[in-house]
């Protein structure tokens, strides 16, 4: 039986690292927010497959079904036996996710390491001390190993709060020493990012800009931005902010003081954290808000949601949106006479009186390209500066 043990928590250790990478990558994902890691967690749950519902269900199982084997003896190889055969089993699906580069991992940070390695020595301690039969007590480390995560991540939250406080702080005053830098602020639902991008790579033919990148959309995500990349060249900044919460729109606002604005598409995309598409749409409007007097704001025509804030505004507004061009209005930027290939899109847009025709290729989206567009025409790019940077647009 030593030897099956030995095998057994082999395959255990195995798994609990696998286990270990995946909960790190969640809370990673989630930016260590307790809000944002449950509601993921609620958003995500019909998503997983059988094999993540099946295991979980089956290891309480065995858990409490020691509680029957405590007082019948008889049973008890068949009860090793049975966990001997789960950690084969989880170990055939760790492997088949590693063959299939499916494996969730977190990117190694310093955050992460010490996580990492204060788990580990909870989990040998642990391990190393049975307080019930070895099998068992295998069992009871696997199912509490995601509190021991969260239990850690708590703990390193209040020091890191602080350091994060002190970094908000010092991008604030060093954008601050910029007046002259144009500070464009994109938010809503989805799309986000790809918009964020397509206005960053068409600016980029003209200005020097800087973006934030991957999930730098929170207030520390954006600080970290201005502190690493800003310098006195940058003439352009593109945020991407997002909020979990209301208010923090506002906040990361009042950080970098946009003087452009640009909602996306608006909808129940995190519906799980606002509860309702009121405060959803009231938490974007806080970047209109922000805006100054000669800012202004781009709205996506084709989103209901966006739409209604598009009528409720009284600041600087351009709509932009795809269909039949019904009027000249000088407010609205529209794309129109939309033709579809395998190649790509080719669409027409009316600036300044002027008719301009342009093609984006595969897997560009012509939605997200609008506002990129938009801003161009306005900052001074040439029909044919725009043309030639497209194709750097992914």
């Amino acid at each position: 039986m030593d030897i099956l043990f030995i095998i057994t928590s082999s395959l255990f250790f195995l798994w609990l690292l696998r286990q270990l990478f995946f909960w790190l990558w969640v809370w990673q994902q989630n930016d260590y927010r307790q809000d944002r890691f449950f509601a993921s967690f609620k958003k995500n749950f019909r998503k997983y497959h059988l094999f993540s519902v099946l295991f979980p269900i089956g290891k309480w199982a065995l858990f409490f079904a020691y509680g029957y084997v405590i007082f019948h003896d008889d049973f008890l190889l068949v009860y090793h036996s049975l966990i001997i055969g789960l950690y084969a089993i989880l170990t055939f699906f760790l492997l088949r996710e590693i063959y299939l580069n499916h494996l969730k991992k977190p990117h190694i940070t310093l955050r992460v390491t010490i996580l990492i390695a204060l788990t580990l020595t909870v989990v040998l301690l642990l391990f190393a001390i049975p307080l019930f039969d070895r099998f068992f007590w295998l069992l009871c480390i696997d199912l509490i190993t995601p509190f021991i995560v969260l239990f850690f991540v708590i703990l390193l939250s209040f020091p890191i709060e602080i350091y994060q406080d002190w970094q908000i702080e010092k991008a604030g005053q060093k954008i601050r020493r910029f007046p002259k830098l144009l500070v464009i602020a994109v938010t809503g639902s989805v799309e986000k990012s790809r918009t964020k991008d397509y206005i960053a790579t068409l600016l980029g033919k003209k200005f020097r800009v800087v973006k934030t990148h991957g999930r730098q959309n929170t207030m520390i995500g954006v600080a970290k931005a201005i502190l690493d990349e800003i310098t006195e060249k940058t003439q352009i900044f593109v945020a991407e902010i997002s909020a979990y919460k209301q208010g923090e729109i506002g906040m990361i606002s009042s950080l970098i003081q946009p003087k452009i604005g640009v909602l996306t598409t608006i909808n129940s995309y995190y519906l799980p954290l606002f509860k309702t598409l009121e405060r959803i749409k009231r938490t974007n409007y806080e970047l209109v808000e922000s805006l100054p007097k000669d800012g202004y704001c781009l709205y996506n025509g084709n989103s209901k949601q966006t739409l209604s804030l598009y009528k409720k505004s009284r600041k600087g507004k351009v709509l932009y949106r795809t269909g039949n061009l019904q009027s000249k209005n000088a407010k609205e930027f529209i794309a129109y006479d939309i033709v579809q290939t395998q190649r790509g899109i080719s669409f027409s847009v009316i600036f300044q009186a002027r008719s301009m025709r342009f093609h984006l290729h595969h897997g560009q989206h012509l939605e997200a390209f609008l506002p990129a567009l938009f801003l161009a025409l306005s900052l001074g790019l040439s029909e044919n500066e725009i043309k030639r940077r497209i194709v750097l647009v992914k």
